[in-house]
């Protein structure tokens, strides 16, 4: 398949956001673009080498120590997003099998076409640590999924399975194994890198007045920025590397729901306890009304 290249993400143990690997993708996506006398790929494959990782979240370490390195982190990563939407002789395609989320889920987000396995689970789960999604994933999910899906979705941080996933428009298709799921994305890109790169050009720019415009990104960026730097941010971030360490464990194996236990356990306790009582009550009116 020369016209298709297959790209295989591997920064164990969980694919984490890292300056390093923002940096290869970053430099990768560049020498994706077109120019003269160079040829390019048709397809772009983009899987994964970890079992149950995807794409993980921004390195908060980067968040919570504010440094040059970690600055030009987000703004390539920011970029990488638009590269995958500006270069439109290329065809970006997620083949996801593992946990993507926060950053990760933010260009798998803005992937041309995305296809699930089994064990896909994808979370933009910023708004529970008091974040927006600064790369442009919340405002490309509007379009994916309708506005009204895509606020239940971001607001109340939840997590979408494969199945679920594909049912809101967020995958293309969900494959029952692993192997399924490698075989169809290949003979998918296979098909597409058949035909010429000048129909996939134009195809893929007719299209892309359904995305964000540059003016609603930056403004997602500007919005970010103040809030990523207040004390009570710092705290979220400070509280997460210290409940997670960043690496493969339960914690990061079940975001969101670990992010909302950590940070608002007692107010999870309060609503348990509440729901108790309105049901107690309502028992008690049943059986007086017997």
């Amino acid at each position: 398949m020369a016209n298709v290249t297959r790209v295989t993400i591997n920064n164990r143990p969980i694919n984490l956001l890292t300056v390093e690997l923002i940096s290869d993708l970053h430099d990768f996506l560049l020498w994706t673009q077109p120019g003269p006398f160079k040829i390019t790929p048709k397809v772009v494959i983009f899987s994964s080498a970890i079992p149950g990782f995807f794409l993980s979240h921004f390195d908060l370490g980067n968040l919570a120590t504010s440094t040059p390195e970690g600055h030009s982190a987000l703004n390539q990563l920011v970029e990488c997003g638009r590269l995958l939407q500006s270069i439109t002789s290329t065809a970006f395609i997620a083949e996801v099998n593992g946990r993507t989320y926060g950053g990760g889920q933010e260009l798998n987000a803005q992937m041309d076409m995305r296809f699930a396995g089994p064990n896909a689970r994808v979370s933009q789960y910023e708004n529970s640590v008091g974040f927006v999604a600064q790369a442009g994933g919340q405002l490309f999910l509007g379009p994916i999924m309708g506005k009204a899906r895509a606020l239940e979705y971001l607001l109340a941080a939840k997590e979408l399975d494969a199945r679920r996933g594909t049912e809101l428009g967020l995958f293309n298709n969900y494959y029952g194994d692993a192997r399924t799921l490698r075989r169809e994305v290949d003979a998918l890109a296979a098909r597409v890198g058949l035909f010429p790169q000048s129909a996939l050009n134009d195809t893929k720019f007719s299209l892309s007045f359904l995305s964000p415009t540059t003016e609603q990104l930056d403004q997602q960026i500007a919005n970010f920025a103040p809030i990523g730097a207040s004390p009570a941010s710092q705290r979220v971030i400070t509280q997460s590397l210290q409940d997670s360490n960043q690496t493969a464990n339960e914690y990061e194996s079940n975001i969101p729901n670990s992010v909302v236990q950590s940070l608002y356990s007692q107010e999870l306790h309060a609503m348990a306890d509440q729901g108790k009582s309105v049901l107690d009550a309502a028992d008690d009116q049943d059986r007086d009304s017997k």
